[in-house]
């Protein structure tokens, strides 16, 4: 890319960004990446300069990570790249504009709903920055929706990111498995992708500017992190310090009967707990084990938290619904106690979560925990139960152990579940 002196500004390394800048315009989506270090965030810099410079004013981008600071870095490298090609920033609209009309918003997805805020809109070119953030590819599907011109210029979803994220599995399934790397293939919907990956030895500038970051990198941490985050593998899984994944039996077929439906709560919905998540579990219990049938990990008001149980509970009527018994939960326990006729049972907790999780490993190892073989929030749960105690999070671990501590334990609660089934009975219009 150059100016009007003709100063090169910016050009493809050698490899995998030329390959990404090449890339016929027939293909429709493009997941770039696959190891740190490797160039990603430029060469996504640097396939839109090449779309805005081929279709101008008809041009119109997004560029989006997780999260508003995530934006941070890759905005400095654009403020170093971008005016000097004559393109203008507004600060308040987070919106560059180039010479030739070509407009890329600057945004983020912190949950999936947020990109229904987009729709209606018209894009001709989208990238998500780190995808393997999104545990599932929801939003990035809802947003590929707005992908369209009036214009006729070719629409392109561009995807960057490494192995051993949240959204590992859905990005591995959809781009890495199906075709060798550079390999254009059809999916399922007809979509023409790509997997062009890029390594730390392709970004020949990063290698020369810092030699000592590769060294960085295989310090980072356990062998699986090292082999995902420098040889960019795929097969490469982290392996947590409590549960491991070989524990959890993936079942295909939900069992034709139950026992008994557990709803598990776990709640943060209080003022200063905006960070945090709140999580409803629901199992179904047999003579072989526990079945996780449903799960929702949402940040949510109180009043959506509540219409949240309400919908679990007609799609998975409960024979009891568990609710710590702590501040974020007793309002909770209180309405669905007054207005509803849910089974509900307040937990009392007096042990720290290691503890916890610590008493359901026997269960678990003796293979009695089934999990379902592909559901859309399958990857993040497994994610956070492998790096437990050492994850940002602990949500879904705090509903799956409530749950687990109270369902292996029958005999002392046989007269709960039998009161309680009744009571749910008699909700339903059955017999009392």
């Amino acid at each position: 890319m150059t100016n009007e002196a003709l100063e090169v500004v910016w050009r493809p390394q050698p490899g995998p960004q030329s390959l990404l800048l090449s890339c016929p315009s027939e293909v429709d989506e493009i997941f770039f990446g696959g190891a740190r270090g490797g160039g990603k965030s430029d060469g996504a810099i640097g396939a839109w300069l090449d779309h805005a410079n081929r279709y101008g004013a008809n041009a119109r981008g997004m560029f989006l990570r997780r999260s508003l600071p995530e934006l941070e870095e890759i905005q400095n490298r654009m403020m170093a790249i971008f005016p000097r090609l004559g393109a203008s920033h507004k600060v308040s609209t987070r919106v560059w504009t180039f010479p030739g009309g070509a407009t890329l918003k600057m945004s983020f997805l912190d949950v999936d709903d947020d990109a229904s805020k987009y729709q209606g809109h018209q894009w001709t070119w989208l990238a998500f920055d780190e995808a393997g953030a999104w545990p599932t590819s929801r939003a990035i599907d809802m947003l590929r929706a707005c992908l369209r011109s009036p214009h006729g210029v070719p629409c392109r979803l561009l995807l960057t990111g490494n192995p051993g994220g949240k959204g590992h599995q859905w990005l591995q399934e959809r781009f890495v498995d199906p075709a060798p790397p550079g390999t254009p293939f059809r999916g399922e919907d007809g979509t023409l992708r790509v997997f062009i990956p890029s390594k730390l030895q392709d970004n020949k500038i990063l290698m020369n500017a810092d030699p000592g970051y590769e060294d960085r990198l295989k310090a980072s941490g356990p062998s699986w992190q090292v082999r995902a985050w420098l040889l960019g593998d795929w097969d490469a899984r982290q392996e947590g310090a409590l549960l491991k994944r070989e524990w959890m039996q993936p079942y295909t077929l939900v069992p034709d009967k139950f026992e008994r439906v557990v709803m598990s709560l776990d709640t943060a919905f209080k003022q200063g707990q905006a960070n945090d998540y709140s999580v409803a579990t629901v199992w179904g219990v047999t003579k072989t084990g526990f079945y996780l049938l449903d799960l929702v990990r949402a940040k949510l008001e109180f009043p959506a938290l509540k219409a949240t149980v309400l919908q679990l509970a007609e799609k998975w009527p409960p024979h009891v619904v568990l609710v710590e018994d702590k501040a974020s939960g007793q309002s909770l326990i209180q309405a669905l106690k007054q207005e509803t006729r849910l089974p509900v049972l307040a937990v009392k907790v007096d042990a720290d979560k290691v503890s916890r999780c610590n008493a359901i490993t026997p269960t678990l190892e003796a293979g009695r925990v089934y999990v379902p073989h592909k559901a859309p929030w399958l990857e993040a749960f497994l994610d956070e139960c492998l790096m437990f105690p050492f994850g940002s999070h602990d949500d879904q671990i705090d509903s799956m152990t409530q749950a687990l501590n109270y369902m292996a334990a029958p005999m002392a609660n046989a007269g709960i579940f039998d009161y309680y089934k009744r009571k749910a009975e008699a909700a339903r219009g059955g017999a009392a």
